[in-house]
C-alpha cells in the first residue's frame, strides 16, 4: 500500500484508457506500507439515491500495522490529521489499484495497541480509511514500473 497525503500533496489530473490509469499528474511522496498478509482489505459499496436518482462510491481500506513504536505513531498521527488522502493498494493478484482518486480519502478509524497476550497486535490496529467518489476504484494500467505511470508530475516513491 502506498499513501500520499498532506499539504502540498495532490494528484491534479489522470488519464484513463480502456478503464485503466495510464498516467497521473500531481505532486507530492507516495509513502509505502509493507503489509503483513491477510492484515489489510481494500472494499468498495454503493451509495444510492433514488429520489435525487444519483449514485456514489463508497471506498473503504481498512488495515493493521504491526510493531508499534515512535515512527508508527508519528505516522499514525500525521495519517488521521490529513484532510485528503489518495492511496495506491496492490492486491494479491499483483493488481494496483487508485483508492480516493477524485475527492481523497479521510481516516475514520483506528486505534494504537501494545497488545496483551503475546499473540496479540502490537500496532495500528483497524486503521480504516474512506472517501466518497463520483466513480469506482480504477486499476492502474502498470506495463513496466509503478513509478512510470505517475511521470506527469512530480511524484516520488518512499519505502
Amino acid at each position: 500500500m502506498w499513501v500520499l497525503g498532506g499539504s502540498g500533496n495532490t494528484i491534479t489530473g489522470y488519464t484513463v484508457t480502456n478503464s485503466q490509469v495510464t498516467a497521473i499528474g500531481g505532486t507530492g511522496t507516495w509513502f509505502q506500507f509493507q503489509l503483513p498478509k491477510q492484515s489489510g482489505s481494500l472494499s468498495e459499496t454503493l451509495g444510492v439515491n433514488s429520489v435525487s436518482q444519483s449514485v456514489t462510491f463508497q471506498p473503504e481500506i481498512v488495515v493493521n500495522l504491526p510493531k508499534l513504536n515512535t515512527t508508527l505513531r508519528d505516522t499514525f498521527v500525521d495519517l488521521v490529521s490529513q484532510n485528503e488522502i489518495y492511496a495506491l493498494i496492490e492486491d494479491n493478484n499483483n493488481r494496483y489499484w487508485l483508492v480516493f482518486l477524485d475527492n481523497g480519502g479521510l481516516v475514520t478509524a483506528g486505534s494504537l495497541n501494545t497488545g496483551q497476550a503475546y499473540t496479540d497486535l502490537n500496532g495500528a490496529t483497524a486503521l480504516t480509511m474512506t472517501g466518497g467518489e463520483p466513480t469506482s476504484i480504477r486499476e492502474v494500467d502498470v506495463t513496466t514500473t509503478i513509478a512510470a505511470v505517475f511521470t506527469a508530475g512530480g511524484f516520488t516513491f518512499q519505502s
